[in-house]
């Protein structure tokens, strides 16, 4: 092998444990490095997507790392999560699988409790919560719709188009057209009628003579301001004889006691009887009052 061979040779490898090296390093790094930290569990159920490395947010911010998955045969997996030791897991917080990424990555999200005090310790299991559905229950969901969408299509189809449904509405369509030009027919004969009869108004209006007019207004001027004096002349003598009433109804007169005085109705009475009586006494007895001698 000659020198310059060998000098290739050498330089590839170290440009590939440089590149091993940056990878390692960026990826130990973002695990938090030299940091200290604390371990905690979780357990979720099988087909959850987690691996080693994925992330643990806490209210949005990365708090850690998982750092084990370990399979169990009940149907679980036990996760051990590396935590930052400047972060503390409040107490009641939940974990959740999520989706990080449209690709498949996953993700733990730690719930804390709003008002919640206290905090959780080092090796504690933090409780699971319900997680955000993962692209394959998206998929299964979209599957569920799109069945739902084509039944409901060969549905539409076996009425609109094998059930003749198509040929109403195509009917019905028509129908509303000729609707609508009758319609259209009737709006432009109405107006045609309402022009004809402005014209006639209009007409009306012009062959009446304004002199007549206005001879009528005075003549109805003049008769509303008799009435008026009329009514005047009323109110005057309607006063006058309220008056009149009044006088004989409170004075002292002969015609108000008359009207008001009983013992003046009583007198008449007795003066009418003793009349009556005088007349009846004339009528039977005349000699008693007429004596008549011849010479």
């Amino acid at each position: 092998m000659t020198t310059k061979r060998r000098d290739e040779l050498l330089v590839g490898l170290l440009l590939l444990f440089a590149v091993v090296l940056g990878i390692g390093g960026t990826i130990w790094i973002a695990r938090g490095g030299l940091a200290s930290g604390y371990p905690m569990f979780a357990r979720f159920p099988w087909g959850s997507g987690l691996k080693q490395g994925q992330p643990v947010l806490l209210a949005g911010v990365q708090v850690g790392y998982v750092d084990k998955v370990q399979l169990i045969p009940d149907g679980t997996i036990s996760v051990q999560l590396q935590m930052q030791s400047q972060y503390q897991v409040p107490a009641g917080s939940t974990a959740t699988v999520q989706a990080n990424g449209i690709f498949g990555d996953m993700l733990i999200a730690l719930t804390p409790v709003v008002g919640r005090q206290g905090y959780m310790t080092s090796g504690d299991t933090i409780p699971t919560g319900k997680g955000s559905p993962g692209v394959p229950e998206l998929l299964s969901k979209g599957d569920s719709i799109a069945l739902n969408v084509r039944a409901l299509t060969d549905a539409a189809r076996t009425q609109f188009v094998e059930g003749g449904g198509m040929q109403d509405v195509r009917q019905t369509v028509a129908d509303l057209a000729k609707l609508v030009t009758q319609l259209s027919a009737v709006t432009a004969e109405q107006s045609k009628q309402l022009t004809l009869t402005q014209q006639s108004v209009r007409r009306t209006l012009a062959s009446i003579d304004s002199a007549k007019v206005d001879s009528t207004v005075k003549n109805l001027q003049a008769a509303s301001a008799q009435l008026d004096a009329l009514a005047r002349d009323f109110k005057q003598t309607n006063g006058q004889v309220q008056g009149v009433l009044d006088k004989v109804s409170n004075g002292t007169g002969t015609a108000a006691r008359l009207l008001n005085d009983p013992s003046v109705y009583a007198r008449m009475d007795t003066l009418l009887l003793r009349v009556d009586s005088l007349m009846a006494d004339l009528k039977k007895n005349p000699k008693r009052y007429i004596n008549l001698r011849i010479f």
